[in-house]
């Protein structure tokens, strides 16, 4: 299990990269994030789906500027991996783990905006010492940055792997009938919400007639 959490961490960690520091391939996007760790799992169908679900839900969250939005590649990397390695097949704990997951993903947010503060400090350190004819330091920041982001995650998606699914399992054996029937319609119905969510978040640019307001 630890070997399982370790890897699914590392991978984590660089598939964030993609988010801001390196690339911008999309893989940290959850609609990839979510069947990748699905299949690395065993269960790619509960992957797809919860990735399908936070993609759509949070479609609009994207970092642009100063602008740090939760982080979606955790969110998802978490749900997924603590569905499928203690609930594999339920829809109903699948949701109950993206509900779980959420306040981790915000949480990171806040680590996330430390790391920025701190490779300000980097780049500073950078410019100081291009001013003195030390070009040299333009390489090396911008890799320790690169491998400080990486450790840095990584060790962050190991702790919320391991705490969240503490946490995840010792809830979910006294979650009531009722909230299971609600969780499993959930499994149907936030698809539909959030493809209500992408219709209205682009309706200006798709040009859908009926969800413009009359004075448009």
């Amino acid at each position: 299990m630890i070997e399982t959490l370790v890897v699914l961490s590392v991978l984590g960690a660089f598939l964030s990269l993609d988010i801001t520091m390196f690339g911008q391939f999309m893989v940290s996007r959850p609609i990839f994030a979510g069947p990748l760790v699905g299949y690395i799992l065993g269960d790619i169908n509960t992957g797809f789906w919860l990735g399908m679900i936070v993609e759509m839900m949070w479609i609009n969250a994207i970092p642009l500027g100063t602008s740090i939005p939760v982080d979606l590649t955790m969110m998802t990397v978490l749900s997924v991996s603590w569905s499928c390695l203690h609930f594999k097949g339920s829809q109903d704990a699948a949701i109950f783990a993206l509900a779980i997951a959420v306040p981790f993903a915000y949480l990171y947010r806040e680590v996330d905006i430390a790391g920025r503060l701190f490779n300000t400090k980097i780049m500073h350190w950078i410019e100081k010492g291009i001013e003195q004819g030390k070009e040299y330091r333009i390489s090396v920041g911008l890799y320790s940055g690169l491998v400080l982001f990486i450790l840095r995650a990584a060790i962050v998606y190991f702790v919320f792997m391991v705490l969240g699914g503490l946490i995840y399992i010792n809830m979910a054996v006294y979650i009531p009938s009722g909230l299971e029937v609600a969780f499993k319609k959930a499994w149907y119905y936030l698809p539909v919400f959030g493809f209500g969510l992408v219709l209205y978040n682009f309706k200006n640019i798709i040009g859908i007639p009926f969800l413009k307001k009359k004075d448009e």
